[in-house]
């Protein structure tokens, strides 16, 4: 969703001879306004609009205004207001004098030369890449070069009519690609308008016609499942027969040491035997040569939100497992349907139901409940639909915890969630807890007051300012470290996520993607200049000390004995790749930080018997690595191949067709696999 927003950039229309009008538009979450768009076509043939919506005290209000040419490149932008997270948008580009120059709080820049292309900004509206697919409509081949880098190409993929109230219109999806690792997609109306936005659970349309979002919804995902059905049948090797694994380094997890000269065997997804080279029976089989390169159990990503897009990013950084922690139940089963039948790559995925409490601040997915009944009407639901654990969040009452806990563990259910406001970490797991999302959530329990409504920001924000201070040698933390290590109550961190947000100043590339940026396209690479926190010379020493704390703290429950699981809620694969390094960072051995991210999961899903280890009888699930994530935990970036049961996948490959620069040399396979 984030990366959407940051891409919502682009340019308007032609400067014939306007009547200043006004086109209005609502925002949506859950099928209810949460915002608005606002847009004006002024008499000189300019736009002006104003974005803003509010996701759980989060969001945009951006202001913008631009001129064009009559063939649509922008000629003239400024744009004001604050990011998603809060950050401040200041930002302008103007091209005179036969050189175009660009400013804002993250760069700035200039290029000499022809008005031949198209400025694609750092934090804008809806209507600007509305205004980016009009200019590339008319372009030739319909693709322009992009103002700082990269190019990007228009194609229509479906036409749609649509009524609301007696009044038709007809809609065409259009999808852009160039400007990040998959197409973003957009429904412009009969002028070439903005017409609509679907993303899920949010989408855009005209203000008033939020029935029609459903039907347009359920078009472009046709259209999606299209394309990813086209990229699995391309990238996805399907092995029939016995295949061997020749010369790896075997990664024994258990005992934290590398097997030297190993082969495993596979058949039919399952490893059927480990063991040296000349004791394996490989004659009949189809062969790979690792090498010596490290082939380990695949990888789990603990904390996701998965969408069928997300699936390639996975499998190429080695994460074959991942967790969903809240999604609606239609559009998660339709994934994990594409994901199994071929369609689309992707993970194994477990699945976690999701509730909250109607409010204000109340998650944009999942069950809402309005009292304790039917929040326990849900947990039976959610129960009957197979789901083996369910996530509560931060607008959930306290009151209802302990008979919420009860009901779910009496159907044998998992807890997990966010620490409701109001409420300690301490007494919801007093309460039945069985686990804690986020890491800031365990600082929350000592830094929270009864006027802190952590439902909002003020949940990152406290942490940021105060979680530096704690004295984690105290009693009262020692106490409830004590109490989840007794307990067995396991703990995801995803502290990527808030090591990125305390230390990343605007202007700068992300720390957590610093290692990796360079191998993006230059759009996304540029994305990450972007803070999600206004981090100045005035806090940053606070902010990077709270940062610093949080990885302390992770260290000290592991040391305690707290379970923990590597999760990430954040960008896909590379999140995970450096959620695991900064756990080593702060001192915990490589080998438990890969049994983190394999069989410690595994246990936690219970799906230890199964899956996460390298031994006979468990689930191929292997990555190839280029090097020794024992001596160097960031060889799990290193990813040279990805085999997923019966499937194999090239990670250089995958990588190409996102976009990216690959980081590792396929492992060579044979012709009937490559």
């Amino acid at each position: 969703m984030n990366r959407w927003i940051a891409a919502l950039a682009g340019l308007t229309l032609s400067s014939t001879a306007w009547s200043e009008t006004t086109i209005r538009y609502d925002w949506l979450t859950q099928g209810e306004t949460s915002g608005e768009l606002i847009v004006t076509q002024h008499d000189d043939g300019a736009r002006s609009a104003h974005f803003e919506f509010n996701d759980r005290g989060r969001g945009p209000s951006i202001d913008s205004r631009f001129e064009m040419t009559e063939g649509g490149l922008v000629r003239a932008f400024e744009s004001t207001g604050n990011a998603y997270m809060g950050a401040p948008v200041a930002e302008s580009f103007s091209y005179g004098d036969g050189a175009a120059s660009w400013t804002s709080t993250l760069e700035e820049g200039r290029d000499e030369g022809s008005l031949d292309a198209f400025y694609l900004a750092n934090d804008s509206t809806p209507e600007y890449m509305a205004a980016m697919a009009r200019a590339l409509l008319t372009a030739p081949d319909r693709s322009l070069p992009m103002w700082p880098a990269g190019t990007a190409t228009i194609e229509k993929l479906a036409e749609e009519v649509v009524e609301h109230e007696g009044a038709s219109r007809t809609a065409s999806l259009y999808a852009v690609s160039g400007l990040g690792f998959d197409p973003q997609y957009l429904w412009l109306d009969e002028d070439n308008e903005l017409f609509a936005l679907a993303f899920g659970w949010m989408g855009l349309v005209p203000e008033g016609w939020a029935d029609v979002l459903p039907v347009l919804e359920e078009r472009q995902r046709a259209a999606e499942r299209a394309f990813l059905a086209d990229r699995a049948e391309r990238l996805t090797h399907e092995v029939t027969g016995a295949l061997c694994l020749e010369n790896f380094r075997v990664l024994d997890v258990d005992a934290g040491v590398l097997r030297d000269g190993t082969t495993v065997r596979v058949q039919d997804g399952l490893i059927q035997a480990v063991g040296a080279s000349n004791a394996i029976d490989c004659s009949e089989a189809q062969r790979i040569d690792g090498e010596g390169r490290t082939l380990m159990p695949g990888l789990w990503d603990m904390h996701v939100h998965i969408g069928a897009s997300d699936g390639a990013l996975h499998l190429a950084a080695g994460v074959t497992s991942v967790r969903d922690l809240a999604n609606t139940h239609d559009t998660l089963m339709q994934t994990i349907e594409q994901f199994e039948q071929g369609t689309a790559i992707g993970p194994r995925v477990h699945r976690a139901g999701f509730i909250d409490k109607v409010g204000p601040f109340a998650a944009p997915t999942g069950n809402l409940a309005e009292t304790l009944d039917e929040a326990l009407t849900f947990i039976k639901e959610i129960h009957e639909q197979g789901y083996p654990h369910i996530k509560i969040y931060s607008s959930i009452d306290p009151d209802w915890v302990a008979p919420m806990a009860e009901a779910i563990h009496e159907k044998g259910m998992r807890l997990s969630g966010h620490i409701p406001s109001g409420m300690t970490a301490e007494a919801a797991v007093r309460a039945g807890f069985d686990e804690i999302q986020h890491i800031n959530m365990v600082f929350l329990n000592f830094l929270a007051g009864p006027d802190d409504d952590t439902r909002t920001p003020v949940r990152f924000t406290l942490v940021a300012e105060e979680g530096g201070a704690l004295d984690l040698e105290s009693d009262e933390v020692q106490d409830f470290i004590d109490l989840l290590a007794r307990k067995g109550t396991v703990v995801d961190p995803t502290v990527t996520i808030f090591d990125s947000m305390f230390r990343h100043r605007s202007g700068e590339i992300d720390p957590s993607y610093a290692m990796v940026a360079d191998h993006f396209p230059p759009n996304v690479r540029r994305s990450m200049l972007g803070g999600q926190l206004d981090v100045n010379d005035e806090n940053a020493a606070t902010y990077a000390a709270s940062a610093r704390a949080l990885l302390e703290m992770i260290r000290r429950l592991h040391e305690a004995g707290v379970p923990l699981v590597a999760g990430t809620d954040a960008l896909v694969g590379f999140t995970l790749h450096r959620e695991l390094e900064l756990y080593a960072e702060v001192g915990i051995p490589n080998a438990d930080v890969l049994r983190v991210a394999t069989i410690d999961a595994a246990e936690v899903v219970g799906e230890l018997g199964r899956i996460g280890r390298i031994a006979p009888g468990y689930v191929a699930d292997l990555v190839a690595l280029d090097g020794n994530p024992l001596a160097d935990i960031r060889a799990v970036r290193a990813t040279a191949m990805t085999l997923k049961g019966d499937r194999l996948y090239q990670p250089a490959a995958i990588h190409r067709a996102l976009g990216i620069e690959p980081f590792t040399v396929p492992v060579d396979a044979p012709d009937p696999i490559r």
